[in-house]
């Protein structure tokens, strides 16, 4: 009873010959006014009429509560697995769920977990050495004035519009974060010389040397005028050779002075004074899991200052109270914890049918493409190609983190600690030069989401798993709504590589990947259909908003709309010819749009966003175009939810 089940009727592209073959099959829905007149208001209306937002917090959305719900069902798979047989096992896993485990382990009583490195600052000798001290450091986890991070670009704000999941990525030495924030002078060294005592400093030298702690504290903050007399040469070549990069290796120095800065503390500063800023770094750094007198005195300085730091720096609270240790996993075994939500919480079941939608929206895609009248052959026989050769990562990166060689002891946090932060660092120094990483979610998969494609290497990344453990999404249970949701969503991304960029209709200015080999007429033909919905939007904006939308303001993301759309509408008609399931697919859709933006925010949107429609116009008006919709649910011409034939997009 598919409703595109003739390919001579899709061969001429005619929306309504789809429609007769879909009636002739003597499937007459019954109308239902509400579904013509507004769909999104039927399907989630009672749902914004029941939305409660707190002043200043985000709009809500269909998964607003997913977060807090997987943190919670994610807490509660640990702690079973902490008394199971998992927990001894040498598996990534294993290794996972006993670090886990080690957070509820009591203090320390000694500093024995770190004798290793305060040992190493002991045995400096002059400050030339300085430089690789720092470097064995910073491996493990150390918090110093200099750091190593991949380099952050901005894509919307860089002159350079290429894709950054593209380019080998690069790394740049940073000024590292301070240390010793607020309160008064003599506080802050009566802290730096409480904490430099319990590492083991005598009591005098201990005053003495925060006196000095604190200048290099200070002066890291500020702008130190730099002269090159005498200056002790901070060694960047040592230090990068120690961090373990090679000499070929390019790491950038993001701040011109910081150099400069690092040398004039070196000459400022004895060998001693040295070794207790270190150690008092060593010390900061690790307070939480050394014994019980580090975090005694770490809290009496935090309830001295931090009130006011917050009050004075307007802190925001975060969406949702992140439980402290899932960040202590996140931090360390970050695709461990990723892994461990895919396989202890999500299941096999849904990943299994994950697997198996985004093959079948692949096969009717390609399907589809076969049957497009308005392509030339050259464009079709490359856009097929096109489709054939493009990755799609699901729920997951394209490689995992290999943690073999971690050692993970339930009595040892501070040595896991170590030991996880020095394998994730060497992973980053090995980083270099190489590409990113596709899929990569740091440990947090389970508390946001965020699809999309990557042109320059024709990969769909469907970050998407926080949304498999949506009760409403089950791939056994509510099959069509399942497609309704996810369907669409894969099937838009995966458009992408057959939107504006591939038809080569871009705006000025914008980057422009290979094109697709489309013909003159081919790109007319798509322009002219980008002109419509771009009409259509409009003059759906200025009736409903009352605002004007730039041109050309959510071409793309409409292209890529309405295919998916299209194409997981087909696919589902074929697959459960039943008379519930394309109503149950709709909905899904529908749910997946539900947006708890009051009219100010709608209408700013509608101005500002330079990519999607607004969310009632992405349900609407892609359904409106859909005569399978209209079918269904007995709607005619002139309906809201109908649009006239002669205004139709037939694009993919």
């Amino acid at each position: 009873m598919s409703f595109i089940g003739n390919k001579n009727a899709l061969k001429g592209g005619s929306i309504i010959a789809a429609a007769t073959a879909f009636l002739m099959t003597g499937c007459i829905e019954q109308r239902n006014e509400a579904a013509c007149t507004d769909f999104d208001q039927m399907v989630n209306g009672d749902w914004l009429q029941s939305v409660q937002r707190a002043a200043g917090s985000d709009s809500p959305d269909a998964y607003a509560d997913l977060p807090l719900r997987n943190q919670q069902a994610l807490l509660t798979a640990l702690e079973a697995a902490a008394r199971a047989p998992l927990a001894n096992e040498n598996s990534d896993l294993g290794k996972l769920v006993r670090l886990f485990a080690s957070q509820a382990q009591p203090a320390p009583t000694t500093i024995t977990a770190l004798s290793e490195e305060l040992l190493q600052v002991d045995a400096i000798a002059q400050v030339q050495d300085v430089p690789m001290m720092m470097a064995k450091l910073l491996r493990v986890g150390t918090v110093l004035p200099i750091a190593l991070q991949a380099k952050q670009v901005d894509f919307f704000e860089s002159d350079d519009l290429d894709e950054p999941d593209t380019k080998p990525i690069q790394l740049e030495l940073i000024l590292g974060r301070g240390m010793l924030f607020g309160n008064t002078v003599e506080a802050r060294r009566s802290h730096v010389a409480r904490m430099l005592e319990l590492t083991g400093v005598a009591p005098d030298q201990a005053v003495i040397h925060a006196e000095a702690v604190e200048r290099m504290e200070k002066q890291l903050s500020e702008s130190v005028p730099v002269t090159s007399q005498n200056l002790v040469a901070f060694d960047m070549v040592a230090f990068k050779q120690h961090l373990g990069f090679s000499l070929d290796t390019q790491v950038d120095v993001a701040d011109t002075a910081l150099e400069a800065k690092l040398s004039r503390m070196l000459s400022d500063f004895s060998v001693q004074e040295w070794q207790s800023f270190l150690k008092w770094r060593l010390a900061k750094s690790f307070s939480a899991y050394l014994p019980e007198t580090f975090s005694v005195e770490e809290k009496r300085w935090l309830a001295n200052w931090r009130p006011q730091f917050l009050a004075q720096n307007n802190q925001l609270r975060s969406s949702f109270p992140l439980d402290s240790r899932l960040r202590f996993l996140a931090e360390l075994m970050p695709d461990a914890l990723d892994r461990f939500y895919l396989e202890k919480v999500v299941g096999t079941a849904q990943l299994e049918g994950l697997g198996t939608l985004a093959q079948e929206i692949r096969t009717e895609m390609r399907a589809r493409f076969e049957t497009r009248t308005w392509i030339s052959e050259a464009g079709r026989e490359a856009t097929l190609r096109w489709l054939d050769s493009m990755s799609i990562l699901l729920a997951r990166p394209e490689a995992w983190i290999d943690y073999s060689s971690l050692t993970v002891a339930l009595d040892d946090t501070l040595g896991n600690i170590k030991r996880a932060k020095q394998l994730n660092f060497d992973g980053l120094v090995r980083s270099a030069s190489t590409l990113p990483r596709l899929g990569a979610r740091g440990g947090f998969g389970w508390s946001s989401y965020g699809p999309g494609y990557i042109q320059g290497r024709n990969a769909v990344v469907a970050d998407i798993a926080m949304l498999l453990t949506q009760p409403e999404i089950n791939f056994e249970s509510n099959k069509a709504f399942t497609y309704g949701v996810l369907g669409t969503l894969l099937a838009h991304e995966m458009t992408h590589a057959f939107d504006t960029s591939g038809a080569q209709t871009l705006l000025p200015g914008m980057p422009s990947p290979p094109p697709l080999g489309f013909s003159g007429a081919d790109i007319a033909y798509f322009k002219s259909m980008e002109d419509r919905q771009y009409r259509h939007y409009a003059e759906y904006v200025k009736k409903s908003l009352g605002v004007d939308v730039l041109a050309n303001r959510i071409t793309g993301e409409d292209v890529a709309d309405l295919t998916g759309l299209e194409v997981t509408a087909q696919l589902v008609n074929k697959k459960w010819p039943e008379a519930n399931a394309m109503e149950q697919f709709f909905k899904g859709y529908a749910f997946s749009h539900r947006d708890g933006r009051n009219q100010t925010e709608i209408r700013e949107m509608a101005v500002e966003v330079p990519a999607h429609a607004i969310s009632k116009y992405r349900v609407n008006g892609m359904l409106g175009n859909l005569p399978a919709f209209a079918v269904k649910y007995g709607c005619v011409a002139g309906d809201a939810m109908v649009r006239a034939e002669k205004d139709r997009i037939t694009l993919w």
